[in-house]
């Protein structure tokens, strides 16, 4: 008794003191009562809903009630303890709290010596160290189970995998081990002249494992065996639970006061919205569940699930009221349950009360439940639960005369077993096998309600045929179609049509649906429509909701109308669903979704405040609140009425379709209910529904109190949430999109210290910067693989639209598998660039100048890692008129084709009526809300109770209204930051078509295509997309409506390529088809038009989509590096040296040179044997990404036959000077740090400009000569038609750098363009890429080329490689593999070089069906895996032209390499009519090699792609 009175004193206040000779009872009611106030019961509806578009006419769900006075705003408190509230804090104080609510004491002044054990901690937990979250934790990470599954390459690493079989592996390698041991281990005693004794520690060492092994072994099996009995026991026996038993009836007693509390609680709250208007009140009087616990019979569970899934089968009984084996003083301690409603009738004054009794409740059934797993907490992710049998279930029902001298209603004859019936014909379809009730555990836990929508699905109901009717005595029938979930309560109809069998409805209705409802079915029941009689049904169509998952769009469905199992006829109709777009989570925090008009508002009635009492006929009033969306006569959710209350609490949510998010508004009445009078409107408020979400977001649920208009006080707090719905034209389509007012010009120059997330792998990130706009990519630099201070140096325009517009230049770590990681992310206010100038109607924007800026990159608000340099400008357009697009969405679109439908055949009443409650005929709807927005942001506690001022009024479009009176709302702030008028310049098509730069605005409306993809649209040498779709709903009907933008640098030079995605934004692309053309030509081809553009892979049509397109003008001065003038492909002739330093004894040098572009090796030149003025004469091309940035070099070397060549000299080359088309000589001095200046070589240089196309390789961005491209001489990826002919040409009409002659045309759309990164030339002496280039070459479809002969032979030159990549070596052996049907043939290589020359010579034989020869380049290694360096495949029949009317049967062919980088030359020889060719090399004798390994020394199995 000391120790515990000590104890008590010690603890202070906070300690609650119990009595140390209470019973265990009475402290189990005496803690329980500290914390029943802090539940919150939460009864939820999962219920489908009808949408009602500006009319509202849903179901509301039942309430989420959360009792709590929110008069009063967060206050801070500063370091002295003092309140910081914007105003006086001495002048605001808060109300007292009532004395039984729980004490909110701030986390950070909690104690932890005095805190509660196993309450949450004060302050946020640290992050884990590194070591920590490096380590392997849980059987999971330790097996590996959920890792990758590696490749087939990976898997070759492993020799034991790749030749040991499976059977050497466990036990019996162990025992083969210590057998080898042991014979080992003796004969080294042996040799060892060792005693006698050594060999016995040997053998009892070896009797000491063999021991413990079986032993292990034994176990092992025992229990194996063990555990399968157990498993079959298990199927067909129920076990006891007696210790689960004793637990119940032991816990039962002190956790019953607790459980009984709570749920009173619960049903005390239903019960005060729930009361009928002809009573007073209902409260719950007694409630309790007895002292006896549920008794668990038997548990049976099957061991035969899957992993993740337990099913156990549960018989529980509830018999409080046994008496068997109960002495009479147990009898005495018993309390059997009671529960006693107290029903108050009558008004005022004259209230009498009646209590309803029902006690001595007892139940009994089997229940299956089926639980399934999950790795996250809770680890349980739902439960199903069913009763296998009706469950039997008994009570004493007293509703008149109470304990003392109620009668049970029970033993009326026939009543009891009538309710018996009505139970279980209620139970029955909700949780009767083989239906089940089922609790999503991690939805409950996640925070989202339950009822929450995930998509609308939208219904067009086109027509029927042959109805049968189902009148009495015949008759054509009245058809109309009545819309369900699962045969439920309707949720909407159409409208009948008369007297027809063939009926035609052209209907569109909106349904949102819950997670539930995707895995329900949607029945359709086609009704009769009858006027004096209840109409009959005709049939029913079900349609499986789960399969709009797999096709979200099903157009032309048509499904025969069942009944009785016999066919009643057929109904048409289109099914489309649009789920709400979710965040994506990168590192566990999710992104910003990217702007929307189209979504799903949660709309939340939460409670009002001092109501104006006035306005009521006592001092309490019974309020009630109805909701209308913009101005439509029925409301969309009723709330119920709370009695006498000046303070109401709704709770009341609802969920609604929102078509267009700017126009639209919601109106709020507040209402007095009153029984036989008119209901008078105590108050009322309009605001548009995009304030009520930005205050939601702004200050949350708790503060979005808003002012009452049309009353003396009063106020009511409402929160809005907003979920996107994924539709065509939704997030990025014409209701969203703004005119652009100019351009950002970003120069990324560089970052330092950047976070570094793959220190664990020993490696440093992989660094790019990318920026984004309202949560959309706008665009991205380069990606700098292993640098944590990246230098970019890239010049990137972004068009913007508003002076409020925020860009965010995020940092990210490229990952070649998974997605992208952020590094942090750097924030530019557009109005920090710009400010407006009314006076300047063709720029309304100008620019405030440039700004360089060293921003620390933020990981979370106050957490920064490194520092990000740019220089940002602001770049105006002009102001010119028609830069609109159709402003109607997908839904609006429908709805109007709806109500057209609607139109032509008179239909009234198609939507469901209200079920919201009865409304008299003289209730407040006679009263008019005045027009107009009545407030336009929350107020505060400390605001005036004054009723709120009329805000000016929107007009259909949208647009604000001007009114007198007017106050400093957020709707005349608006009007101070009007933007200025835009659309000033009319600009004819012509004018347009001729200037140099500007913005192209694309929209991409539709398409056919044969898989599920993204369109992605990529400008000039991009690689990566200005613009992207969303991945398409459906294949056979892609809707985007999507409109993107991109700068255009120059209009005569630039290039548009189409191509569809078939994976999402992050993943590997996986490219279907793509087309490509001019950007001028395609902005002739769909500018203010509606156009078809086919897509094409291989020659083959992969599918099309609608664009059309408009141009805003930029005028702007580019950079000299920025013009596309400046890349392209320099064809440089090496003509003669002069003066060159003799370096042998003899006064002379043995010379060659090697051109190296930016670092990289380009050409080497033949050596020329004694001299000092060699004469060369030898021709290459190269590729130019940046003339203006070119480190173009030459070095002369000395040859020597002995030791390493020896330099003479460097040369420095200036391309920035060269002039395009026109082939100019240059003098290049050769000068060495030791002896000066030396010696000078000849060349002649001639710049072709060209796209050279970016291409992303693993993990970094290449961007030096012949690596930035996929494409050669100067063709982007496959260019032909235009850029060909247009480039072989140039020289005869050349009008300028940046315009080209009108003379040149493209080809027609029929010519077949070559395969990506190939091109070829008849074969001859001067073959290079350039001189393909200026050939103009042009390849016929593959299909003509087949040869007429059956049997050929094909004669390759492998001539060499250049530009390959060391693939992370220091050095690389290069050599290739050719593989032509099932022969396979394989060069030497070439020595540590990039540049590889093997001129070696394979011949073929080739029949019909061989059409492809496939190329590998691989590192040769002595004693590893050799390494691919790059791969190509090159269509035969493209290059060689046996069967032209001029027949070409000799090409070169150079092509670009993939999965690594470089290109290859070879030479297509064809003979007709040969026998089988052997294998031939100049140089020396080749040979044919078999399927295997291509090195000779390497250990693994062949590749797949060899087998």
């Amino acid at each position: 008794m000391a120790d515990i009175a000590a104890v008590n004193a010690s603890n202070g206040p906070k300690a609650a003191v119990v009595a140390p000779n209470a019973l265990t009872d009475e402290k189990a009611v005496e803690n329980a009562e500290k914390a029943i106030n802090t539940l919150k019961p939460i009864v939820k509806s999962a219920e489908a809903k009808p949408v009602a578009l500006d009319t509202g006419n849903g179901h509301a769900p039942a309430p989420t009630i959360t009792i709590s006075d929110h008069d009063t705003e967060p206050q801070l408190l500063d370091k002295s303890g003092k309140q910081q509230n914007g105003v006086n804090a001495q002048a605001t104080t808060s109300p007292t709290p009532p004395s039984d609510a729980p004490d909110n004491v701030n986390d950070e002044d909690k104690d932890p010596a005095t805190a509660a054990p196993g309450s949450m901690p004060a302050k946020p937990v640290g992050e884990l160290p590194d070591w920590f979250s490096n380590a392997k934790v849980g059987w999971r990470q330790v097996s590996g189970i959920d890792d990758p599954t590696p490749t087939a390459i990976q898997a070759e690493r492993n020799v034991i995998h790749a030749w040991l079989n499976d059977m050497y592996y466990g036990e019996w390698y162990h025992n083969a081990g210590i057998i080898v041991f042991a014979v080992l281990a003796t004969h080294l005693a042996t040799l060892l002249r060792l005693g006698l004794g050594w060999l016995f520690i040997i053998l009892a060492f070896c009797a000491s494992y063999y021991s413990s092994s079986v032993q292990r072994f034994r176990t092992r099996a025992k229990e194996d065996i063990q555990r399968e009995l157990v498993k079959k026991r298990l199927v067909h026996t129920a076990e006891s639970a007696d210790w689960m038993n004793e637990f119940l009836e032991r816990f039962w007693k002190i956790y019953e006061p607790t459980l009984s509390k709570s749920i009173g609680a619960a049903v005390e709250q239903v019960l005060s919205y729930s009361t009928p208007s002809f009573l007073d009140s209902l409260k719950l009087g007694t409630f309790t569940f007895g002292s006896t616990a549920p008794y668990i019979v038997s548990v049976k569970t099957d061991p035969f699930t899957p992993d993740d899934t337990i099913l156990m089968d549960w018989a529980v009984k509830f018999t409080p009221t046994d008496m068997h084996n109960v002495t009479p003083e147990q009898a005495k301690l018993r309390s059997n349950p009671k529960i006693v409603l107290d029903v108050k009738v009558g008004k005022g004054p004259a209230v009498a009360t009646l209590p309803i009794l029902v006690e001595d409740m007892t139940f009994a059934g089997k229940m299956r439940v089926r639980m399934k797993l999950m790795q996250n907490f809770p680890h349980i992710k739902t439960v199903e639960m069913s009763f296998t049998e009706k469950p039997v279930f008994d009570y004493v029902l007293k509703p008149i005369g109470g304990e003392t001298f109620g009668f049970d209603i029970g033993n009326i004859p026939g009543l009891s077993a009538f309710v018996r019936e009505t139970v279980h014909s209620i139970l029955g379809p909700m949780m009767y096998e083989p239906n089940v009730f089922t609790l999503n555990l991690e939805q409950l836990l996640s925070g989202a309600p339950i009822d929450a929508a995930v998509g609308v699905l939208q219904i067009h109901l086109v027509s029927g045929k042959n109805i049968k009717g189902g009148k009495i005595g015949g008759g054509t029938p009245d058809p109309y179609v009545s819309i369900s979930i699962n045969n439920r309560a309707q949720l909407c109809r159409t409208g009948f049509r008369p007297s027809t069998i063939n009926p035609h409805w052209g209907a569109t209705h909106f349904v949102v649906l819950n997670q539930a409802n995707l895995n329900e079915i949607l029945t359709l029941s086609v009704m009769d429509h009858n006027e004096h009689r209840k109409d009959t049904s005709l049939g029913q169509v079900n349609f499986e909701l789960n399969s709009i998952l797999e096709d979200a769009t099903q157009e032309g469905i048509v499904k025969e109308i069942m009944r009785d199992g016999k066919e009643r006829g057929e109904l048409q109709f289109d099914i489309s669903y649009f789920p709400v777009v979710t965040p994506a989570v990168v590192d566990g925090k999710p992104e910003p979704l990217p702007e929307s008009n189209v979504g799903i508002c949660r709309l939340t009635v939460h409670q009002a405040k001092d109501l104006d009492r006035s306005r009521g006929m006592s001092s309490d009033l019974n309020p009630l609140v109805k909701v209308f969306l913009s101005g439509a006569k029925t409301p969309q959710v009723t709330t119920h009425t709370a009695k006498h209350t000046l303070a109401p609490v709704w709770e009341t949510p609802t969920e609604f379709l929102v078509p267009n998010k700017k126009r639209s508004t919601i109106t709020i009445k507040v209402i007095d209910e009153r029984d036989f009078l008119k209901d008078p409107i105590i108050g009322y408020m309009t605001a548009r529904l995009e304030d009520l979400l930005t205050a939601t977001q702004k200050r949350g649920r708790e503060n979005c109190w808003w002012m009452l208009s049309g009353c003396n006080t009063g106020r009511v707090r409402i929160s809005a949430e907003w979920k996107p719905l994924n539709m065509a034209g939704s997030l990025q389509g014409a209701g969203t999109y703004t005119p652009p007012i100019g351009l950002v010009r970003l120069w990324i120059k560089r970052a330092k210290d950047v976070k570094n997330v793959e220190s664990t792998l020993g490696g440093k990130s992989d660094p790019y910067v990318r920026v984004m706009l309202n949560g959309v990519i706008k665009s991205r630099t380069d990606v700098i693989n292993n640098n944590l201070n990246p230098e970019f140096d890239q010049i990137i325009y972004v068009p913007v639209h508003q002076l409020r517009e925020t860009l965010v230049l995020e940092v990210m770590d490229y990952q070649n598998i998974g997605k992208d990681r952020s590094l942090g992310a750097v924030e530019l206010k557009v109005n920090d660039l710009a400010v407006a100038d009314r006076d300047n109607h063709d720029f309304p924007y100008t620019s405030n100048g440039k700004i360089s800026r060293n921003s620390p990159i933020f990981l979370d608000k106050n957490i920064s890692k490194g520092v990000l340099e740019y220089e940002a400008e602001f770049v105006p357009s002009l102001n010119i008129k028609g830069i609109e697009f159709d402003q109607r969405n997908e839904l609006e679109k429908a709805v109007e084709e709806g109500a057209r439908e609607s139109g032509v055949h008179g239909d009234e009443g198609d939507d469901v009526a209200s079920a919201d409650g009865s409304v008299s005929s003289s209730d407040e709807e006679h009263e008019k809300v005045p027009d107009g927005i009545t407030v336009g942001e929350p107020t505060t506690p400390t605001t005036p109770l004054t009723p709120a001022t009329p805000l000016p009024a929107q007009d259909q479009r949208g647009v604000e209204t001007t009114k007198t009176g007017t106050g400093p709302t957020a709707a005349s702030e608006r009007n101070k930051s009007a933007s200025p008028e835009r659309g000033s310049i009319e600009v004819s098509r012509e004018q347009l078509l001729h200037t140099s730069s500007g913005i192209l605005i694309f929209n991409v409306k539709s398409g056919k295509i044969f898989h599920k993809a993204r369109l992605e649209v990529l400008l000039d040498d991009s690689y990566w997309p200005s613009f992207a779709t969303e991945k398409a709903r459906s294949s056979a009907h892609a809707k985007w409506d999507a409109i993107g933008e991109g700068f255009v640098k120059e209009l005569d030079f630039g290039r548009v390529w189409l191509r569809l995605n078939e994976h999402d934004e992050g993943e590997k692309e996986d490219i279907l088809g793509d087309f490509q053309c001019d950007t001028k030509d395609f902005l002739e081809r769909c500018l203010d038009k509606d156009t078809e553009f086919t897509l094409s892979r291989d020659g083959t049509s992969v599918g099309s989509v609608v664009i059309s397109s408009k141009f805003v003008p930029v005028p702007i001065k580019l950079d000299p590096r920025e013009s596309l003038n400046n890349m392209g492909t320099l064809r440089v002739e090496l003509v003669s040296g002069k003066d060159i330093r003799g370096a042998d004894r003899s006064g002379k040098s043995d010379p060659f040179v090697v051109f190296t572009l930016n670092g990289q090796k380009a050409f080497k030149s033949d050596t020329k044997k004694k001299t000092v003025t060699p004469e060369w004469n030898e021709t290459f091309s190269v590729q130019v990404p940046s003339r203006v940035a070119a480190d173009f070099t030459l070095e002369v070397f000395d040859w020597n036959q002995i030791e390493q060549a020896k330099s003479l000299g460097i040369g420095r080359i200036e391309l920035a000077d060269i002039e395009p088309f026109q082939s100019m000589e240059q003098v290049i001095p050769i000068t060495s740090a030791k002896h000066g200046e030396k010696g000078e070589i000849l060349l002649r240089l001639t710049f072709t400009p060209a796209i050279i196309a970016k291409a992303r390789k693993n993990t970094s961005t290449f961007s030096t000569a012949g690596r930035a491209m996929t494409q050669l001489g100067g063709l982007p990826l496959g260019a032909g038609k235009g850029v060909v002919q247009g480039v072989g040409s140039v020289g005869r009409h050349v009008t300028g750098v940046f315009k080209r002659s009108k003379s040149i045309k493209e080809s027609d759309e029929s010519d077949v363009e070559p395969p990506p990164a190939q091109i070829s030339m008849p074969a001859g002496p001067n073959a290079s890429p350039a001189a393909a280039v200026a050939a103009g070459t042009t390849i016929p479809p593959t299909q003509d080329l087949v040869p007429q002969p059956n049997v050929g032979l094909v004669k390759v030159v492998v001539v060499g490689a250049k530009d390959l990549s060391t693939a992370g070596e220091s050095s690389v052996k290069p050599y290739l593999v050719l593989r032509v049907g099932k022969e396979k043939f394989k060069t030497k290589h070439a020595g540590k070089t990039l540049t590889p020359e093997w001129d070696e010579t394979f011949s073929f034989q080739v029949t019909p069906d061989i059409r492809t020869m496939h190329l590998g380049i691989y590192d040769d290694k002595s004693f590893a895996k050799d390494k691919c360096l790059g791969e190509a495949d090159i269509e035969i029949w493209r290059h060689l032209q046996p069967n032209a009317p001029s027949p070409l049967l000799a090409a070169d062919v150079w092509t670009e390499l993939r999965n690594g980088t470089g290109q290859v030359h070879i030479r297509l020889e064809y003979e007709r009519g040969l026998g089988h060719g052997r294998s031939s090399t100049n140089l020396s004798a080749s040979r044919a090699i078999s399927l295997g390994s291509p090195s000779r020394f390497s250990l693994h199995k062949p590749r797949p792609s060899d087998e």
